[in-house]
């Protein structure tokens, strides 16, 4: 089983477990010495199995084992799993890790005596025996290759430059996002161009929530755009904005062809958006090709397909592109895990809804129905507000779209409070509104129990989903 590291100053460091036990902790005595001042002295116990598995097992460490997100005193690693230690995770494969140009190698033997912190043996004959170290040449030539990468000649930066090329490739595939209500900025993010000669964007739903208008642009002038589709459920939103030039489609990936451990780039607006912020990108690893994203979360839908990074998605990056090194689509930035369920700070767990996700809900939304979609924006309070009855159970609406069926029902006023839909209770979450929409179509008829100021019993609003 090979394993490899996703965080740190090791990080792309690859290590195969031929023999064993082994243990991988803080202290020196340990086969595995992991410069991290979280993880403890004698962390966890790694075995190789007869049928290619690895068995791991907690060593009583003070802050825990995680495999994929979740805590564990033992497990068997199948392979594609993400290991946590402290603030070091690693990945497990049952395959030889690729080797890519500019990727930090643990190359020989001889490079890993010359990385005086890090993963390392420490006795160079258990390692020889134990644990082979992921080699790109015999070690006759480590010295040269570590000469030629020092110097440069020696695939001189590629990668870097690949991720340089790739952001100057998609500037013109991505642009700012800003909503508006009452002529005033309400929200905004970054979008993507779906299609260049249609002038279709895509986004997250939740960058245009709560907006009436959108305006979208990639230069110091922002245009109007036209909304063709919303799916709150999904968190994709598509637009259409017309006659802004140099506007150029990004290709789309596909998730089958994504690798773990594969170098992905996002790129999107800073936070305080304006026409005049500059595009930004961070780049990082697939940790996980594809997963569900369930964390808890009033604003959050519940995300069936994810591609989960290390790469940084901050606020303002929601909607942009998540691209590998040809420049395809592989997933929309979206959200972010900053704390683990036991409260303890997680890092480097990002997370961009998968393109073969994007691709089934952007074909619905092409073709101008939305998903789940009355055409109101959503405000959540708080549960606390919930609980100490400051505000009602429901969503509260932040305003309506002209001409979608909500504007037309004359809802969307200040005060108004969804709180049951066809029936259905809502809470302060997303998340209860998309249980209680689940399986109504564009076209269908709901009724909306609307509660509003001063007012001690709801009433019904029968309308038709956009």
């Amino acid at each position: 089983m090979w394993l490899t590291i996703r965080t740190g100053h090791d990080r792309g460091q690859s290590l195969a477990v031929a023999d064993g036990p082994i243990v991988l902790g803080r202290d020196e005595v340990c086969d595995l010495v992991v410069d991290d001042t979280r993880v403890s002295r004698q962390h966890v116990e790694l075995k190789p199995l007869p049928d290619g598995r690895l068995a791991l097992r907690d060593l009583g460490s003070s802050n825990g084992t995680f495999v994929n997100g979740k805590r564990v005193g033992s497990a068997l690693l199948e392979g594609d799993e993400q290991i946590q230690v402290g603030g070091t995770v690693l990945v497990s494969s049952r395959r030889e890790p690729g080797v890519r140009a500019g990727a930090t190698e643990l190359g020989s033997l001889g490079s890993a005596l010359q990385t005086p912190s890090a993963v390392h043996r420490r006795v160079v004959e258990r390692s020889l025996r134990r644990v082979t170290i992921l080699a790109s040449a015999a070690i006759a030539t480590v010295a040269a290759t570590v000469l030629l990468l020092w110097t440069g000649v020696l695939f001189g930066g590629r990668d870097e430059t690949t991720v340089q090329r790739v952001v100057q490739r998609i500037a013109s595939s991505t642009v700012l996002i800003e909503a508006r209500r009452d002529g005033r900025r309400s929200g905004g993010g970054t979008g993507w161009v779906l299609d260049g000669g249609e002038g279709l964007i895509v986004t997250n739903a939740h960058v245009v929530n709560g907006g009436t208008s959108v305006f979208v642009g990639n230069g110091p002038d922002l245009s109007e755009a036209a909304i063709v589709g919303v799916a709150p459920c999904e968190d994709l939103a598509l637009l259409r904005l017309r006659g802004l030039a140099g506007l150029r489609s990004l290709p789309l990936g596909d998730q089958a062809s994504l690798e773990q451990g594969e170098t992905v780039v996002a790129v999107g607006y800073p936070a305080n958006a304006s026409a005049e912020a500059s595009l930004t990108s961070t780049t990082g690893v697939v940790s996980v090709v594809s997963t569900a994203y369930r964390e808890p979360a009033l604003d959050v839908p519940r995300y069936p397909n994810v591609v989960q990074t290390d790469a940084a998605i901050n606020p303002g990056n929601s909607g942009g592109p998540l691209v590998d090194l040809d420049g395809r689509l592989v997933g929309v930035s979206s959200a972010g895990r900053a704390l683990a369920e036991d409260g303890r700070i997680v890092q480097g767990q990002n997370y961009a809804i998968g393109v073969d996700r994007v691709k089934q809900v952007v074909a619905v939304l092409r073709t101008g129905r939305s998903i789940g979609w009355s055409g109101l924006g959503f405000d959540y309070r708080s549960e606390q507000e919930v609980a100490e009855g400051r505000a009602p159970a429901g969503l509260v609406a932040l305003g309506a779209v002209p001409g979608t069926a909500a504007q037309r029902a004359g809802l969307g006023g200040a005060g108004d409070v969804i709180v049951a839909v066809n029936g259905l209770p809502l809470d302060n979450s997303l998340a209860s509104y998309c249980d209680a929409v689940a399986g109504i179509r564009s076209g269908d008829r709901v009724a909306f129990s609307v509660l509003r100021t001063g007012a001690t019993r709801p009433r019904e609003v029968v309308l038709t989903l956009e």
